[in-house]
């Protein structure tokens, strides 16, 4: 590759501009397609390494775009001459390293130089706390040469700068919060296929299921598909189907007419008929009963509800969105949810991917909370986040995701309050199966029972949650089931129902 000094400064300029409006995995994607004619790369993909090499973090991969952790085993990291990182490197022919590397390591066969002929490598940023480099491969043996390191540093030279600064100074402030849906969703890089489906889904009035782990922000793409969809200026519902209890459901769902139960002493409408002109989301669609299942169905079918106790059906105008962090493929096969219903839900499915395969979006979330709870907390904006802090966050595996690393943040404010400009985060007592099933000092015959412990941990969160049964913020959302379950529990346990307040 051979460009003058204007076009390396164009260049340079434009994938620097790429990186701030449209974010890291567009940035090397971008970077690939205009390698690929005058170098043939076929592949980028970004490493983020920690000072100590206790892992390897996949940032971003224009291949497979699902980054993860490759821990280390002894020394050896499961990288290619890890031991020169810190230098640009170039390999013409890969073949000589492939065998003997598939004979220390068997696993590591989806390594990318096991698949490619040619490798460039660059260290884009580096400090004591870790290291940021960028491998460029070919299909084509030598299409890399010492002449193309200059070049190739002077066209990453703009946004390796912007990726600096966001990898060592997340705290600096946000021109803006991100206070809607489609915001988040246009911040974060590591979620550009999720934008890219709803960009493409937002217009129409097709059924949108959106899966993914809990605290991955399902709610925020539900957000956005509403905010660029006609329906943008109509109601827009939100229904937690875990925290109705289910006797209720259906009435909550689909209204009553007078007269049609004991208390029922006037027609209330559902929130479907709520969301007439706009959209529903039902959350935790796995949560519902069958019997709920099976009017929903017929909801989705004719696009009609009928109110409990009256024999008028009501037209509807609304879209349908639902969203689950359970497996509704094992649902469907233990029976405890209908398969013509998923078939129905999964017109336009969309998995969220968890923070830990798309930490890229860390320092943009990062800057998201500092920003929005340093008005909440009365703390300056000028928040100092030590390296080695900030390479502990993209160490860790965040089990509990953005919802998790939003809690993390508070707390470390809280403790900062009052004392430094300097964050310090607890995260190691969130690894919750860590911190409730590591083994006790004491013999097996010490350990406390099974219900022993669901006594212990019903307690903990009805202490939390300040008594609160159903909604938001409540017992059976944090314990992820119905009221009837959570009342047979306590029954069985022992344990009184407290009032609601």
């Amino acid at each position: 590759m051979h460009f003058d000094e204007d076009s390396l400064r164009a260049s340079a300029l434009s994938f620097k501009l790429i990186y701030r409006t449209r974010g890291m995995y567009q940035t090397y994607a971008c970077l690939r397609d205009f390698l690929a004619e005058t170098m043939a790369v076929t592949r980028i993909n970004a490493l983020y390494i920690p000072s100590d090499w206790s892992n390897v973090i996949t940032m971003v991969d224009t291949q497979e775009n699902r980054p993860v952790t490759m821990k280390r085993e002894g020394r050896q990291l499961p990288l290619l001459l890890w031991e020169r990182l810190a230098e640009p490197l170039i390999v013409g022919n890969l073949d000589p390293y492939k065998e003997k590397h598939l004979e220390s390591d068997p696993a590591a066969e989806k390594l990318p130089f096991l698949h490619h002929r040619s490798l460039a490598r660059l260290p884009l940023c580096r400090t004591e706390a870790y290291i940021f480099v960028v491998n460029f491969w070919s299909d084509t043996y030598n299409a890399f040469t010492e002449d193309d390191l200059p070049e190739l540093q002077k066209v990453t030279s703009g946004f390796a700068e912007e990726l600096a600064q966001d990898l060592e100074s997340p705290a600096a402030p946000s021109s803006r919060s991100l206070t809607s849906g489609s915001d988040k969703l246009f911040e974060c890089s590591g979620l550009n296929h999720v934008r890219n489906m709803v960009e493409q889904v937002a217009p129409c009035s097709s059924t949108v299921l959106i899966m993914g782990e809990t605290g991955v922000g399902k709610e925020s793409v539900a957000d956005a598909i509403h905010e660029l969809s006609p329906r943008r200026n109509g109601p827009f519902i939100k229904v937690n189907c875990g925290a109705i209890p289910d006797t209720l459901l259906e009435s909550e769902l689909f209204g009553y007419e007078k007269g049609a139960f004991t208390g029922a002493v006037n027609t209330r409408r559902g929130y479907f008929e709520a969301a007439q002109g706009g959209t529903i989301l039902l959350d935790e669609i796995g949560e519902m009963p069958l019997s709920a299942q099976v009017r929903l169905l017929r909801v989705l079918e004719n696009r009609t509800i009928t109110r409990v106790g009256s024999p008028n059906a009501v037209q509807l105008d609304v879209r349908i969105i639902a969203s689950t962090h359970a497996d509704l493929h094992r649902k469907v096969k233990e029976g405890t949810f209908r398969r013509d219903l998923w078939y129905r839900l999964s017109v336009f499915p969309i998995h969220v991917p968890p923070l830990r395969e798309r930490k890229e979006d860390i320092p943009t979330l990062l800057r998201h909370f500092l920003h929005t709870k340093a008005k909440q907390f009365d703390l300056p904006e000028t928040i100092r986040i030590p390296k080695e802090e900030l390479a502990r966050l993209y160490a860790y595996n965040w089990p509990g995701n953005v919802r998790e690393l939003d809690h993390v943040v508070e707390r470390a404010m809280i403790l900062a309050r009052g004392k430094s400009g300097t964050l310090h985060f607890d995260i190691e007592r969130d690894e919750f199966e860590e911190s409730v099933w590591s083994a006790p000092e004491e013999n097996a015959s010490d350990w406390p029972t099974l219900a022993e412990m669901e006594n212990l941990y019903i307690r903990a969160v009805l202490a939390k949650c300040g008594g609160k049964l159903t909604g938001e913020n409540s017992v059976t959302q944090v314990l992820g089931i119905h009221y009837t379950t959570l009342r047979a529990r306590m029954k069985q346990l022992g344990l009184s129902m407290p009032r609601e307040k």
